[in-house]
């Protein structure tokens, strides 16, 4: 028997390895044929720079199809093994087909847990790269346009500050964060979230009403504290007309810290497990809701479940439609399930993001429902 299960499970691993590279490579081919030219206009006219771009898409491309490559994977192999008559085989030999799908379970959670860690750890960094690469590559101004630049940094007051790269991310036209009962706008993120450009703080100290706001041109990190520069101090306390008082320098009181501005404006799914939790264990921090960073959390702490769920799916389509309607059928059945699977969890997602509903079911209810579809179905295919 043991045998058994590690044929079956060498089989399964050696197609979703076939499956995962083709959908990769098809998907990999698509995202060149759409920002190829994008691509060769930023960083020169060389297959060298198109072959880095699509090494580091492919972590993350990997990331987000290998649920559904796990699908596609299970049902082919289950099939196969209907038509060859080797389930049968089993059978026969007091294999039950549940006991075939427990000697899967091993393989389909390391394939979880490689998941996750591909998600939580290749992808986060093979996405900043990438975002590092372009931002030190950006496509230089129009000629008329950089005059303008040149002349107006001729004027600045700042024209001796060495310049920095912008980090992975930084908005154009600004973003916000919130600090407690302050809110902030920061339009530039420099030197990993150590340097910032224009940040705008509206103070509330406790209060439903703004009472203070302060412009800074720039804000530098220390290692230790935070120190704003060129700033333009207004109250709006009792609602009276005041100019606005020039400081050259002062502290900034504020429980941000680098990591938190770095990934101010990070898509979510590239961040890692770490870089979430510093949202979630600082709720006065973030530019989101405290439970859209919950929502994802928990979602990254699922995923090793996910690959599991999608054996489980794809057990019953295998050996019902096999019998009753081919392997056609039966892929597309499953890959109508898969796709209704990635929308019912699109949707809960964006719900727990927004606090609508909790981030527990929003991150693991779509996992436990279809994984429940599958058992059901099973069963009365199989009996108990």
């Amino acid at each position: 028997m043991r045998t058994a299960g590690n044929y079956a499970a060498r089989s399964l691993l050696n197609h979703l390895a076939v499956t995962l590279s083709g959908f990769v490579a098809f998907l990999l081919l698509l995202e060149m044929m759409n920002r190829g030219d994008e691509v060769v206009a930023r960083h020169g006219k060389s297959a060298l720079a198109l072959a880095k771009y699509a090494a580091l898409r492919v972590p993350d491309l990997a990331s987000f199809i290998l649920p559904f490559a796990m699908l596609i994977a299970s049902l082919l192999m289950l099939a196969k093994f209907a038509r060859n008559n080797e389930i049968m085989a089993l059978k026969a030999s007091g294999m039950s087909f549940y006991r075939l799908l427990l000697s899967l379970v091993p393989a389909a959670l390391l394939i979880g847990l490689l998941h996750f860690l591909i998600s939580d750890q290749l992808v986060p960094r093979t996405a900043r790269i990438l975002q590092e690469w372009d931002a030190a590559a950006q496509p230089a101004p129009p000629a008329g346009k950089a005059a303008d630049k040149d002349a107006s940094a001729a004027t600045s007051p700042s024209d001796n500050v060495p310049l920095t790269p912008p980090s992975p991310g930084a908005g154009k036209s600004g973003d916000w964060i919130r600090d407690g009962d302050a809110y902030v706008r920061i339009e530039t993120v420099l030197n990993d979230g150590k340097e910032l450009h224009g940040v705008t703080i509206f103070e509330r100290q406790g209060h439903p009403v703004l009472n203070e706001r302060l412009h800074a041109e720039r804000a530098l990190y220390d290692g230790e504290s935070w120190r704003l520069f060129n700033v333009q101090r207004l109250s709006l306390a009792g609602g009276q007309d005041r100019k606005p008082e020039r400081i050259a320098e002062m502290p900034w009181q504020t429980s941000l810290t680098p990591d938190h501005l770095a990934d101010l404006t990070t898509d979510p799914a590239t961040l890692s497990l770490g870089e979430v939790w510093r949202f979630v264990s600082h709720p006065d921090v973030g530019s989101r809701p405290a439970d859209f960073y919950k929502t994802w959390l928990l979602r990254k702490l699922g995923l090793p479940l996910v690959t599991i769920m999608m054996l489980l799916l794809a057990a019953p389509v295998a050996q019902g439609l096999q019998r009753h309607g081919g392997l056609g059928l039966g892929l597309a059945v499953g890959i109508g399930l898969g796709f209704l699977y990635f929308v019912t969890d699109g949707l809960l997602m964006t719900l727990g993001e927004m606090g609508t509903i909790s981030p527990l079911i929003a991150a693991w209810s779509p996992t436990a429902l279809f994984a429940a579809i599958g058992v059901s179905a099973l069963l009365k295919i199989e009996g108990y």
